[in-house]
């Protein structure tokens, strides 16, 4: 045992970037929870849409999350302290009383804000991945007690490789250079370019992170960093809330659709892995890693990979076994069609199932909606589906081998005690049972459903297999009339019973392996934050 978490961080103040995010909040939830003494943690939060950093600050301290917090220990709020700031600025956009409190103050920082657009310009990418970072940086040289700076990047900065080692790669292009060129690139001319410098990459984002990488380890000589790689970031697993989640990035995204029935189909390998990570998991190993680095010295960036392909991992096709049967359980109480799950390593084939089940029918409710004088969204709507589905393709398609030996030698370092409060050992993590907690946690938490309605919810889904029902028999009717003109009627009906009863069983009959679902009462035993306090 070389350290202890809470002796790093008792008495001491922390800088945290990216608060307001997915991860940041577990982060502060997490730090202010289990360390009593902790002196203060600064967050550089971004003004937005009017609203200034305490006032982002109060909004983001009403989610759900912060539950233990309010019930058991309100004063711990006190301790943080909302710093106007902005990444795409000189000196993080940072007022100077407010930076030499910074410098005076902090020992410990932890930089996780990034723009994860998949889609972003590559101007804004690296204005934000990687300026953004060298200016945290050029901030971490002027702090004078700094023990240790976590920087969170992606498994995926070197998505271009099969496999990926903790260790830094060399870029395509030096960091260094592609800032200097955004000075006198126009942005035309930068699109021009963006291919060629991505290479195998599907995205800006993954670029940026690795550029980020690269720029560090020339930009941070005489400090102390580690940085920690997280694969696809995913809901809560264990406390508070097991299953919570605040965006329908991702996965989550991919998840809710699917449960509305809105995508049926997607191009990808059920062999592939689904690299996910939970976000507390990712949160306690950043934690641990900070307080690893102010005890231990290097010679070298430590890189951790914090993924679960490697330890225990999770197939697409659990996946898609898991999402079709529990949606026929556990329905959502607004769907648009009935659930189901189709993957297709045939981009031909995932094409013909996406127009034919989704995009043709939209652009027809939405002529008929003209007609009758509704609103017509049907075809924006998949235009978002289709923007998120084109997005995660490159991720669904392929399987990546990200080498962890760092995870399990981390592990070996903590207490007994450290073990217990920072858990992110993922080779314990039961994907089933995990998984439905995140999909229950997507109703619970992003649609706002009331768990105990599931009746309801069930019933509107056997409407909806119902009419589905109807317009197959209407469509086999039609279809066999005109294709069977010549047939007796005999010949007919039975033509159109077999094909009746085929569709009933390929849609309602469960050919795949058997799920085992928790019951509801199981779930609310365990899915409430109390139980963590």
């Amino acid at each position: 045992m070389t350290f202890q978490v809470r002796e790093v961080f008792s008495g001491r103040s922390v800088l945290l970037t990216g608060a307001t995010g997915f991860l940041g909040k577990v982060i502060v939830e997490k730090l202010l929870w289990t360390i009593d003494d902790i002196e203060r943690i600064y967050v550089i939060i971004r003004d937005q849409k009017g609203k200034k950093a305490q006032e982002r600050l109060v909004h983001m301290l009403n989610d759900p999350l912060f539950g233990r917090l309010h019930e058991n220990k309100p004063h711990q709020f006190e301790k943080i302290i909302p710093i106007s700031g902005d990444m795409m600025e000189e000196n993080l956009g940072i007022q100077p009383h407010d930076l030499k409190a910074i410098c005076d103050e902090v020992s410990i920082v932890i930089h996780s804000a990034a723009t994860v657009k998949f889609d972003e310009h590559l101007r804004t990418a690296v204005n934000m991945n990687v300026t953004g970072t060298t200016r945290m940086i050029a901030l971490c040289h002027k702090i004078n007690k700094l023990v240790s700076f976590v920087h969170v990047s992606t498994a995926y900065a070197n998505c271009d490789r099969f496999e990926t080692a903790e260790e830094i790669y060399t870029p395509p292009v030096a960091p260094q250079k592609l800032m200097d060129a955004l000075t006198w690139m126009d942005d035309e001319d930068l699109s021009k370019i963006t291919p060629k410098l991505l290479g195998a990459r599907p995205n800006t984002y993954t670029l940026t992170k690795a550029l980020a990488e690269t720029q560090m380890e020339v930009d941070s000589s005489g400090l102390p960093v580690i940085i920690i790689r997280p694969s696809i970031v995913g809901a809560m697993w264990g406390g508070p809330l097991p299953g919570w989640t605040d965006n329908i990035n991702g996965p989550t995204g991919i998840f809710t659709a699917v449960g509305k029935g809105v995508l049926t189909n997607m191009c990808g390998s059920v062999e592939s892995k689904a690299d996910i990570i939970p976000v507390d998991v990712v949160a306690n190993m950043i934690i641990v890693a900070a307080g690893y680095r102010a005890s231990e010295s290097f010679d070298h960036i430590p890189i951790i990979h914090c993924s679960s392909g490697e330890l225990n991992p999770l197939y697409w096709e659990t996946v898609v076994i898991f999402l079709e049967q529990f949606y026929k359980k556990y329905p959502m109480l607004e769907c648009y069609g009935v659930p189901s799950t189709q993957f297709h390593q045939s981009r031909k084939w995932f094409l013909v199932n996406y127009y034919l089940k989704h995009q043709i029918p939209a652009k027809i409710l939405d002529v008929i909606y003209g007609l009758i004088g509704k609103k017509q969204t049907n075809v924006r709507l998949y235009g978002k589906i289709w923007k998120m589905i084109e997005a995660l393709h490159f991720f669904t398609t392929r399987g990546w081998q990200f080498n962890a030996k760092g995870l399990p030698q981390l592990i070996t370092k903590m207490s007994t005690e450290d073990k217990n409060t920072y858990n992110f050992d993922i080779r314990t993590l039961n994907w089933e049972s995990y998984l439905f907690d995140y999909v229950m946690g997507i109703k619970k938490y992003i649609l706002k459903e009331k768990i105990d309605n599931v009746h309801n919810a069930r019933r509107n889904l056997n409407r909806l297999r119902i009419q589905r029902g109807l317009f197959a028999a209407l469509g086999y009717y039609l279809a066999i009339r005109v294709v069977g003109r010549k047939w007796k009627t005999q010949t007919k009906w039975l033509t159109w019973i077999a094909a009746m009863v085929s569709s009933y069983t390929y849609a309602e009959v469960n050919f795949r392996r058997p799920v085992n679902l928790k019951s509801l009462e199981e779930y609310k035993r365990t899915s409430d934050y109390r139980q963590y306090v």
